[in-house]
């Protein structure tokens, strides 16, 4: 019985830290200041400006121009609008 509960509890830590590794991405979204434009943050430990980034470019297949680049003193809030190249 004692076996089986560590198995259980062990695999719930194991789990537990998979998801911070991966960590969840914030989605992008349509833009409430720039028109045909994109917004998404990366802010926190989970996420940096490469992850900004990346999901521009995932977003953008022929590139894309950075409008407004905003992050507090912290680290903890950063965000991009950011519009698609034609």
């Amino acid at each position: 019985m004692k076996t089986k509960l560590i198995s259980i509890i062990g695999l719930f830590l194991i789990s537990g830290c998979a998801q911070l590794m991966n960590g969840q991405k914030q989605p992008v979204t349509s833009s409430l200041y720039f028109k045909n434009a994109y917004f998404t943050t990366c802010g926190g430990a989970v996420e940096d400006w490469g992850s900004c980034n990346r999901k521009a470019m995932e977003t953008c297949p022929n590139g894309y121009t950075v409008l407004q680049k905003n992050a507090d003193s912290t680290g903890v809030k950063r965000e991009i609008h950011f519009e698609c190249n034609k």
